[in-house]
């Protein structure tokens, strides 16, 4: 439990850092939201956190992303604008924090950057007290390749030995005066060509940081590759499923055990959903059916279950036993169908998928197709209508 007042410097200026085209990578969108917008997110949940001073290098621009996101009236969002290094532009965001809390109390700020869209909240009560006691405190990682020393002409030195170093990660945590005070003796070579706040705190304060082991998720996006990575991390985070069933079986147990370690959190629901006590709501609702889907009683009996704040589906997968069933039937109308589902699950920010299975031998296929669906971009698939 924190007892006190946090701040947030958290810098996305930088519009030189860029990944192919001319968009800055914090504010290229995973899932559907700018990757800096994640991290926010994260720290305005946090009572603790009063202020968020988010350091950018074209506020009006940004101020338009907050708007579009419901965020422009925030209370705990500031904006700041940005400078030519790093370390400007977060002591342009901790006088902007020290202007706007000039009254309050707040004791540590945290440092984090706005290209790294997770922040490990669960570590973060360790991090802030580590800091209130000691001065400074920041997320470390074992470092995963050997550091070379070179000199001018790009020949090797010597090699460092990779077990007695570490990587420097964000989020970073310091008493709050302290930071201010190194940021304003720190010489301008420091200030235009440093990128580490635990060394400037060192070299002006004699303040050795508390390093704290942080999680795999506190990498920094610098590459496009790092991209897709996150895009998967902050799915499987993002992603809650529940499955309704008239009765267990074996494709729902198979897709049960495929989805386990791919969603944030997921759950089998058997029977009448709205007589079961949930206290959850979920993003991607999949329903087993033994006969046609009547939309407007299936809709009621799930709505309770679904979260409208996430995007996500509603996958329906009808269950025939035999081809049987669909002799005679439209695929085109099957498909009209579907696509008029999916504009009638917009309001609710869901796409909708219906999956025809006509096989009851073909389980493991079933599986393997409803794992793709969920596990790929929500909207890909909706309005789509599928074959088993």
């Amino acid at each position: 439990m924190v007892e006190f007042d946090v701040g947030v410097v958290m810098p996305c200026a930088g519009s030189s850092e860029r990944m192919g085209g001319s968009i800055p990578k914090q504010y290229i969108k995973i899932m559907g939201r700018p990757l800096f917008l994640y991290a926010v997110e994260e720290f305005r949940s946090l009572k603790y956190v009063k202020k968020i001073s988010l350091v950018v290098d074209n506020v009006e621009h940004v101020l338009n992303i907050l708007q579009e996101y419901g965020l422009s009236e925030c209370p705990k969002i500031l904006l700041t604008a940005g400078s030519s290094s790093r370390h400007r532009s977060i002591k342009a965001g901790l006088q902007e924090l020290q202007r706007v809390c000039k009254d309050s109390e707040i004791k540590v700020v945290i440092v984090h950057d706005g290209v790294r869209p997770f922040v490990c909240v669960d570590l973060l009560t360790d991090l802030i007290k580590a800091a209130s006691t000691v001065g400074a405190a920041g997320f470390v990682r074992p470092l995963v390749s050997t550091v070379l020393s070179t000199n001018q002409e790009s020949t090797m030195e010597k090699a460092l030995i990779r077990n007695q170093h570490v990587a420097s990660e964000t989020p970073q945590a310091f008493q709050f005066s302290l930071l201010i005070s190194a940021y304003n003796k720190c010489s301008d070579e420091e200030i235009d060509n440093g990128t580490e706040c635990l060394q400037l705190v060192l070299s002006h304060c004699g303040i050795n940081a508390k390093l704290i082991s942080g999680k795999e998720e506190l990498f920094k996006v610098t590459h496009k590759k790092d991209l897709y990575l996150a895009e998967g991390l902050l799915r499987e985070k993002t992603t809650d499923v529940c499955i309704i069933t008239d009765e267990e079986n074996e494709a729902v147990r198979l897709l049960s055990d495929s989805l386990h370690g791919k969603v944030g959190s997921l759950e089998v629901v058997v029977g009448d959903p709205s007589s079961k006590n949930l206290d959850k709501t979920y993003n991607i609702v999949i329903l087993f059916h033994s006969r046609e889907i009547q939309q407007d009683l299936h809709l009621l009996d799930f709505a309770s279950l679904i979260d409208l704040d996430k995007q996500g589906l509603i996958i329906h997968v009808i269950e025939h036993g035999s081809v049987e069933g669909l002799q005679g039937v439209s695929v085109y109308n099957l498909h009209r169908n579907s696509r008029k589902m999916a504009h009638n699950y917009e309001k609710l920010r869901k796409g909708v998928v219906i999956v025809h299975s006509v096989s009851s031998n073909e389980n493991q296929r079933l599986v393997d197709i409803l794992t793709t669906v969920v596990t790929s971009g929500y909207q890909i698939f909706s309005g789509q209508t599928l074959f088993i």
